[in-house]
């Protein structure tokens, strides 16, 4: 809103810090496709798009979403025209068959973006196989490993952008496996990106197997903007007895930007249904994924005395009968992190994240859809150790958390400033015949548990200890509300809170305060208020320019001043107790002047 008066020009408009909340994927964005530049007629190919919100950022507010794919100029035909998005992102295997150049054109959310891409069919291709010889290889073009490879010890093979890496696959196992004893730098763009794939499109290859002699001694292999599609017809591993297409021993490994799809039949009732192959299995190691893609496998990583980190990395779509995780946390080694941040676990059969004897931190996480009832799956499953919940959503699982304990020191779950909702069961201390219980010990605070049994333990009360939280039960503790959350829109799955929810600024005291400066919230989302308006401008006579504040209640508001909306000098803060406030700036001359209102501290 502006109001001019004489010679001053006041501006409402909404400045301030920004915060992690969940947007509803309205706002005018952009969309992101990635595939590779060139692709082999008759071959799969990955195609990964993403919806951007006005910030640039993935839109997680897109809960649900399909894109379609059409192509310019007609002439190669595809085997899906579909992608489904989890927040923003998805991706799918697309077999192109034709020939010459043309752009795909992928729609969603309104809006449209296209890809140039080149179709080759009989193109030249460069076989290797054996023991790399020397210190360094390179590899550009097209790549066909015909037998096992292996990169020494002290050689790096260098895979550039634009390459193509096809292996030899199998229906049985074993397949074409890779070796890393030495290091792997596989160099992709945006642009241009690597794909390593099965060199027949009914068949599979095996794994990535990175072995050290000591994780101390162990070179860093990086992968960069590289798709790793349709392996895992190898050796069964690990809990699930499924084969893992990465295999680090002793080994760093770093993926950023990353996908690893497809390594299993995700289709019910298909033959193989949740075989052959799942993301990882790694002991004694190091990873890190960073704006990854783990997608439609048995199971993502499985690891155990490794370090992880997760950061802005979707893992989705894992099926199969038993153990079909999302992530599977085995106890770290001494000073290792376990850690997921900024990232979306979205369907599968079992849990979200299941964690055994390790320490875990989420942060600012999504966690949906792990709801099938046949196979007790849930959010998170936490088995001994602990796990820290901070600012994070669980919706629409059978059970939200779990926890259980078999032996050891208590079973420790922290959950602050999170939301759960929409599962049969919220949180749960739960016995089973390997976990006898009772030590469970959850501490929850500044949350909402909104919606069918908000606690369950299969012992007693005193396994919580829930306080300055929102719950859809009565429960005993300081500052507990049983009031309606108000959500924006829960069908919809927008957890944000609506303005005068019960759930705004009546956190903990002692909490940290929220980044506009007013007292913590309930749940994972930061409430926002509306834009600040100034209005009712008013030069008194001899005196100060006057005006009225119109903004939400208890929340510090800067007003700031400039005389050619470039340069802005305070000032005064108000502190908003009613919904209109009077100000004044006793600075005022009859010089051009702007006003504009932001949000403090």
């Amino acid at each position: 809103m502006t109001h001019l008066l004489n010679n001053a020009l006041v501006l409402g408009v909404a400045l301030g810090a920004s915060f992690s909340t969940l947007s509803r994927g309205q706002t005018v964005g952009a969309l992101k496709v990635s595939l590779d530049a060139r692709v082999a007629s008759g071959l799969d190919a990955l195609v990964r798009v993403e919806k951007l919100d006005h910030t640039g950022q993935r839109d997680r507010g897109l809960w649900d979403a399909e894109a379609t794919l059409s192509v310019d100029p007609p002439g190669v035909t595809l085997s899906t025209n579909r992608v489904r998005l989890w927040n923003g992102l998805g991706s799918t295997l697309v077999r192109f068959d034709g020939s010459g150049e043309f752009n795909l054109i992928v729609s969603a959310a309104g809006l449209q973006t296209n890809r140039a891409v080149m179709v080759e069919t009989n193109p030249a291709m460069t076989e290797v196989s054996g023991t790399l010889p020397g210190t360094s290889t390179t590899w550009s073009g097209i790549i066909l490993v015909t037998n096992d490879l292996t990169v020494p010890a002290g050689h790096t093979l260098t895979v550039l952008s634009n390459t193509l890496v096809l292996l030899r696959g199998s229906a049985a196992t074993p397949a074409v496996d890779l070796f890393i004893n030495g290091a792997i730098q596989s160099l992709g763009t945006e642009e241009y990106p690597v794909t390593f794939t099965c060199a027949d499109p009914g068949l599979r290859w095996g794994q990535i197997r990175h072995n050290s002699a000591s994780l101390a001694a162990a070179p860093l292999s990086l992968y960069r903007h590289t798709s790793i599609i349709r392996g895992g017809r190898a050796a069964g591993e690990g809990h699930t007895g499924t084969a893992p297409v990465i295999r680090p021993t002793n080994a760093r490994l770093r993926f950023e930007h990353c996908n690893l799809t497809d390594h299993a039949e995700t289709v019910r009732g298909a033959p193989g249904f949740g075989t052959p192959g799942k993301i990882m299995q790694g002991s004694g190691s190091d990873v890190v994924f960073d704006d990854c893609h783990l997608a439609r496998a048995r199971m993502g990583p499985e690891i155990g005395g490794t370090a992880l980190l997760c950061t802005n990395t979707w893992i989705t779509e894992m099926y199969g009968t038993d153990d079909a995780d999302g992530i599977y946390l085995h106890a770290q080694s001494s000073g290792q992190l376990c850690a997921l941040r900024h990232c979306v676990l979205a369907s599968g059969d079992d849990d979200g994240i299941d964690t055994l004897d390790s320490i875990v931190e989420v942060e600012d996480t999504i966690v949906r859809d792990w709801n099938n009832r046949a196979e007790d799956a849930k959010g998170i499953s936490i088995f001994n150790g602990a796990t820290h919940v901070q600012r994070s959503l669980v919706v629409d699982c059978t059970v939200g958390i779990a926890a259980k304990w078999s032996g050891g020191a208590t079973t420790l779950i922290t959950v602050n400033r999170s939301t759960v909702t929409g599962c049969l069961t919220n949180v749960y201390a739960q016995k089973k015949s390997n976990a006898p219980g009772p030590f469970i010990d959850y501490r929850i605070t500044n949350c909402v548990l909104w919606g069918g049994d908000a606690v369950q333990s299969d012992f007693g009360p005193t396994n919580f200890t829930i306080v300055y939280s929102a719950l859809s039960e009565p429960w005993e503790g300081m500052g507990n509300l049983t009031n309606d959350p108000l959500f924006v829109d829960t069908a919809a799955h927008d957890f944000r809170l609506q303005p005068y929810s019960p759930c705004i600024d009546t956190g903990d005291p002692t909490s940290p305060s929220d980044a506009d400066g007013s007292p913590a919230d309930l749940g994972w989302a930061t409430f926002l208020p509306p834009a600040p308006v100034l209005s009712g401008p008013r030069m008194m006579t001899g005196g100060p320019f006057r005006f009225l504040l119109e903004a939400y209640t208890n929340r510090y508001y800067r007003v700031e001043a400039s005389t050619d909306a470039s340069t802005w000098v305070p000032v005064l803060t108000l502190f908003q107790t009613n919904e209109m406030t009077p100000g004044s700036d006793p600075n005022a001359t009859n010089a051009h002047r702007i006003y504009r209102a932001r949000l403090g501290p």
